[in-house]
């Protein structure tokens, strides 16, 4: 798999982002952080997702709307 490099201000990156509609977001994030990775979590990740979905369960997470 070849790896390619973009440049890009940040400024145009943030509107990007904002502006986006969630699906292309995910999608977005799926390929770059995600997709690729396929080894097993560590003791710490398996930590922080179960941290994570606890505090999505309490309602304690912030809304991708709200940040925009």
């Amino acid at each position: 798999m070849s790896i390619k490099t973009l440049t890009i201000p940040e400024d145009s990156l943030i509107n990007m982002l904002k502006t986006l509609p969630e699906k292309h977001l995910v999608d977005l994030f799926w390929r770059t952080l995600f997709m690729f990775d396929t080894s097993p979590l560590t003791k710490a990740e398996k930590k922080a997702v179960k941290q994570a979905k606890e505090k999505f369960a309490r309602r304690e997470t912030i809304k991708w709307e709200n940040l925009k």
